[in-house]
């Protein structure tokens, strides 16, 4: 049986991070989950009222710094130590180019998906144990992508943020790594696909080499190897989990 360790998983109410979260609690790691939707949370206990002694479910808006420091204050008062962090939550508000942008959608989109990541690592990193791991979940935005200015700045964002976190803990030997995952079947693609045509759908999934769009098993395995010991030589790496996705980029262009 693996040791139990304490994780923060952003971003875990739903998709990605809820596949993230059911993962560790099966290894027997404790899980603190931060959301935004207080209806989800009873929901969430149920699903996981097994593990429910390593299961805490916290509303945090990662938008606000004073929620953020409160969120500090819980964690030094009932963990004080934590064994790693994955940054996961993010919005995706303003499907557009820049000139259809509004400021109002871009400001959001990079508060969440850049500034509030920066605020909860900064705020956390002194409760992190060397040897510890931090996981950021990017997109294959990042590298580009047509009508999503806000969305693909903000995961490219996540790629210098991982390089130069990963530079400055390494003595500590805290693990930052980036993960670029590409369509993935969460409820928030599964909204966008029903608002595509049969051939629209049929172009994006084969858009990924691999014929085929990707479930949240499939990032959610990659980050609890990023989470062990077992990445112990693995840090400031940039990870496609995308099926080829950016493979075929330059059918894109």
């Amino acid at each position: 049986m693996n040791k139990k360790k304490i994780y923060i998983v952003t971003g875990g109410f739903s998709g990605i991070g809820l596949a993230i979260c059911g993962d560790l609690l099966h290894n027997n790691h404790q899980v603190i989950s931060i959301g935004k939707t207080q209806k989800k949370v009873l929901n969430l206990k149920q699903k996981f009222k097994k593990y429910k002694k390593n299961f805490d479910p916290i509303i945090c808006n990662l938008e606000n710094e004073s929620e953020i420091k409160d969120l500090k204050k819980y964690l030094n008062k009932k963990y004080v130590k934590i064994d790693g962090l994955v940054n996961n939550a993010g919005i995706n508000p303003s499907r557009n180019n820049i000139l259809k942008t509004s400021l109002n959608d871009w400001n959001k989109t990079l508060n969440v998906n850049l500034t509030g990541v920066f605020l909860l690592t900064k705020y956390v990193l002194p409760n992190l144990k060397n040897n510890s791991s931090i996981v950021n979940i990017s997109s294959v935005a990042a590298k580009g992508m047509k009508n999503r200015i806000s969305y693909s700045t903000s995961k490219a964002g996540l790629i210098g943020f991982t390089k130069s976190l990963a530079i400055d803990f390494a003595k500590r030997k805290i693990r930052v790594n980036c993960l670029l995952p590409g369509y993935v079947k969460t409820n928030l693609v599964k909204n966008y696909l029903r608002n595509l045509s049969v051939n629209e759908k049929k172009e994006l999934v084969e858009k990924h080499a691999l014929n085929q769009l990707g479930e949240p098993q499939d990032i959610s395995e990659i980050v609890n190897f990023l989470l062990s010991e077992k990445s112990k030589w693995i840090t400031g790496s940039i990870i496609n989990i995308d099926g080829g996705y950016l493979l075929n980029t330059q059918k894109l262009r």
